[in-house]
């Protein structure tokens, strides 16, 4: 298994399709962004921004077989599970364990360690119209080492609002150190976390300013409704397979070194030898020795060119218009 990021939507088209497909088949109408959204945060996935948001194809060989969506909130040290699905008609199980070893390897080798995983497991109707817990995928996660936090936790409602304002969802972590309680202040944390840094935000770029406002006060009232059922406790309990959860996941497998190296060198380096090997090789063409003065402006330039990023075209443009062509002096 591997995971295949999706930072763009105007490539791999075919993978990007068939992810999106499994997502709309696997996640429960309720809980689901619009698929116009999500598009939209992939493409502004790599604004500069204090948190994280990635998205991942989990592909066996050349076939997609599930999707990935998640929040990393860099202050927080937390990740917010918002969608893993699973489309394997060729295993047995909820998500094959090559899926979720991808994901624990990845997240391993890209963060430090000790943080948290959180996320939420929609309650379903039954036919008497009552909300129930989904005991299969819980179950299965608690296989996984997550464990159920005992707090009645609800999100607010995604594509209207229409009907209830929020519904009702297990909410499943996993604590640093082995841990089987999760504080009152990690509590708020992650809370404000999931409301403020994730719901809000996200459905800022869509809203009018007086929906946006709305939305916010229906954020507002339901957190401080959460807050509420916090009070004074000092941890809440967490249920779980105590066995599973002494089972330590997401190491970094690779060396430190290593790690740092290609951190600091690839694949950046490869591309900026490229470049500079261009540029010296038109230099001696040419026979200009004036083509060393815009030398590092173009090297950056080249660069910028290459990142294609909105950060980059910005500092291209601002490259470009600060270069000038230098004619050499006569004697």
């Amino acid at each position: 298994m591997d995971l295949k990021p999706i930072d763009r939507t105007d490539r791999a088209l075919t993978r990007l399709n068939a992810a999106l497909s499994i997502y709309r088949e696997t996640i429960l109408p309720e809980a689901q962004n619009p698929e116009r959204q999500i598009l939209y945060w992939i493409e502004h996935s790599k604004d500069t921004l204090a948190d994280e948001f990635r998205c991942f194809a989990i592909q066996r060989a050349s076939e997609v077989v599930g999707y990935l969506q998640y929040s990393y909130f860099r202050e927080e040290h937390v990740f917010f599970f918002e969608y893993l699905c699973i489309r394997d008609k060729g295993r047995r199980g909820l998500v094959p364990s090559g899926a979720v070893h991808s994901i624990e390897d990845f997240l391993g080798q890209n963060y430090r360690p000790d943080f948290t995983i959180v996320f939420e497991v929609a309650r379903k109707r039954n036919d008497a119209g009552q909300w129930e817990a989904d005991s299969k995928l819980l179950a299965y996660f608690r296989r996984l080492g997550f464990r159920e936090i005992e707090f009645e936790y609800r999100y607010p409602i995604l594509q209207s609002y229409e009907g209830e304002t929020s519904y009702p969802a297990d909410l499943m972590v996993r604590l640093p150190g082995k841990r089987v309680k999760i504080t009152a202040s990690e509590m708020r944390t992650v809370l404000r976390c999931l409301y403020f840094k994730h719901y809000l935000r996200w459905d800022r770029p869509f809203l009018d300013q007086d929906r946006f406002g709305e939305r916010e006060r229906l954020i507002n009232e339901l957190y401080s409704t959460q807050i509420t059922e916090i009070g004074n406790n000092d941890s809440f309990g967490t249920r779980g397979d105590d066995n599973r959860s002494e089972i330590e996941r997401f190491r970094n497998r690779q060396p430190r070194l290593r790690l740092m190296l290609e951190e600091i060198f690839a694949p950046k380096l490869l591309r900026v030898v490229t470049l500079v090997a261009v540029l010296v090789v038109a230099a001696r063409v040419l026979g200009n020795p004036y083509l060393f003065v815009p030398f590092v402006l173009g090297v950056a330039a080249l660069y910028c060119l290459v990142e294609d990023t909105e950060a980059s075209r910005k500092l291209f443009v601002l490259i470009m218009s600060r270069m000038r062509i230098v004619k050499p002096r006569s004697s």
